[in-house]
């Protein structure tokens, strides 16, 4: 059931939505994403229509964020597409696009004491 709710989650991730404030979580939340090169449709896009899937995945790995108001692509992290997003309220997110169509949210200021990430990244 809990596999249904998450693949049902993600299936929304490229549509907007509006949002709702949610706990903040310092641990990595992982959902779903639709299958393709989802990469390659991250890159194609606008910056708003991209802050817009990242707000949904934002959102559905339940963290507090209101609105993305910019997105960076930083480069592959352990072969895997790596992005953060800033929200309205300043607060940064590192988002990982997984091979297997798994993307991982984590609060960029963990990631970069965590190493995950280089201080100062977008």
């Amino acid at each position: 059931m809990k596999r249904l709710c998450i693949t049902a989650c993600a299936t929304a991730i490229m549509m907007l939505a509006g949002c709702e404030k949610g706990a903040p979580e310092e641990d990595v939340k992982k959902i779903e994403v639709p299958e393709g090169d989802y990469q390659a449709r991250l890159q194609a896009m606008p910056e708003g229509q991209r802050n817009a899937v990242f707000i949904r995945a934002l959102r559905d790995a339940r963290r507090d964020c209101q609105g993305v108001v910019s997105s960076a692509y930083q480069g592959l992290l352990r072969d895997r597409p790596t992005w953060t997003a800033r929200c309205d309220d300043g607060v940064g997110w590192v988002i990982i696009i997984g091979k297997d169509g798994v993307a991982e949210v984590v609060n960029l200021v963990e990631a970069e004491r965590a190493g995950i990430i280089e201080p100062g990244s977008k």
